[in-house]
């Protein structure tokens, strides 16, 4: 992930974008929380490539992902 994705992260707050994973997973999340010393984000899944990774919640919960893992940022289809 470079310098302009996490700017990019820190511009889409309340917005969804899509994360490719470096693990080959495509993620549409909607971010909450951008932390840059921590180097990770907190978002709230929109949908995935990979729905066997998630537990089935009443309601939407937020997940945490590390800025290693991830290996582009690109902005979400409308």
């Amino acid at each position: 992930m470079t310098i302009d994705d996490i700017e990019r992260l820190e511009r889409s707050i309340d917005q969804a974008v899509r994360l490719r994973c470096t693990d080959g997973e495509v993620i549409v999340a909607r971010i909450d929380v951008v932390d840059r010393q921590g180097e990770e984000i907190v978002y709230e899944l929109v949908s995935t490539s990979d729905a066997s990774k998630y537990e089935k919640f009443d309601q939407q919960p937020a997940y945490l992902i590390h800025f290693a893992e991830i290996a582009s940022v690109e902005p979400a289809e409308s």
